[in-house]
């Protein structure tokens, strides 16, 4: 009986820092997707979109119902597992804003927040808040003069899913 204890506690030990290991890697991973997708520049919706057809990235959504407004995303495989690539831009009166994201649903929030600060030396978030309805932590950055780093996640309800975003606001020129 003993042995039988020992052997559950082991597999059970095993288990847990393979989970971790795992967990880390999925995050240094959608870090490192992240960089090289959304930070070689400012994001710009049509270099995005040229570099994920150049890539053969398989398209999951192309939202182009408004004339100042678009949104496209594509599937990235990577070898811990898939994420959401995301382009956008929107173009209103006074501003033009372009974006750039990640999303991945078995991300956890906090090491990716961790990896993120660590890997593109960040510091601590300017601004962390949790939503009104207490769902979502959302922390942001400032990573250039009119650009804005976001990430958001589940963290307050303990559960998986990040949305790693590059924004870039630029006002119009009249």
């Amino acid at each position: 009986m003993l042995r039988v204890a020992a052997f559950v506690a082991l597999a059970f030990l095993w288990f847990m820092s393979a989970a971790m290991a795992y967990a880390d890697e999925r995050s240094a991973e959608l870090v490192k997707s992240f960089q090289s997708f959304c930070i070689p520049g400012p994001p710009e919706f049509a270099a995005l979109d040229a570099k994920a057809t150049r890539m053969k990235l398989p398209l999951i959504d192309d939202q182009n119902g408004m004339p100042l407004a678009h949104t496209k995303s594509w599937l990235v495989t990577l070898n811990s597992g898939t994420h959401a690539l995301i382009a956008g831009e929107a173009h209103g009166p006074k501003l033009d804003v372009a974006g750039c994201s990640i999303g991945a649903k078995d991300a956890d929030g906090e090491q990716m927040k961790q990896e993120l600060i660590g890997a593109m030396k960040l510091g601590s978030p300017l601004v962390e808040n949790t939503t009104s309805n207490g769902a979502s932590r959302v922390m942001t950055w400032k990573y250039a003069e009119d650009v804005s780093l976001m990430l958001a996640d589940e963290t307050p309800h303990k559960a998986p899913g990040i949305l790693l975003t590059l924004i870039r606001q630029t006002k119009r020129n009249r």
